[in-house]
């Protein structure tokens, strides 16, 4: 199971990267920018479900909720959510890519969320 979710997370990462282009105005970069950050807060707290909701189709088909648990050891390894040290927003294909660097209390994480035209969740990545 964890061999299947590193492959997807793989996946999804480079899909994410894959999807970087242009740079966008400062409005829909503080738009995305707060909606990495909800989902980083939601899954600090454990809220699987809620962030779960917010994927499109192929993310809620590729990432069924009851494995997101396998995040947990690695956001707990963490510690306690700090604060947002860094955030960037691309826009490639109508996709919306966020990278994100959260400090917690003992090491930092760093998020990279991609957003459909939807703005539900389609791509999630968390090195």
């Amino acid at each position: 199971m964890k061999r299947k979710l590193l492959f997807l997370f793989s996946v999804l990462a480079v899909l994410a990267l894959a999807a970087c282009g242009n740079k966008v105005d400062e409005a829909t970069a503080e738009k995305y920018t707060g909606k990495a950050e909800e989902v980083i807060l939601l899954l600090s707290e454990g809220k699987y479900e809620e962030v779960h909701a917010m994927f499109n189709e192929e993310m809620e088909d590729a990432l069924p909720v009851g494995e997101m648990d396998a995040l947990t050891p690695l956001i707990e390894e963490a510690g306690k959510f700090e604060k947002i040290n860094k955030a960037s927003v691309e826009e490639k294909d109508g996709y919306y890519v966020t990278v994100t660097v959260a400090k917690y209390s003992k090491k930092n994480r760093i998020f990279t969320i991609t957003f459909d035209e939807n703005d539900n969740i389609a791509g999630l990545y968390v090195k």
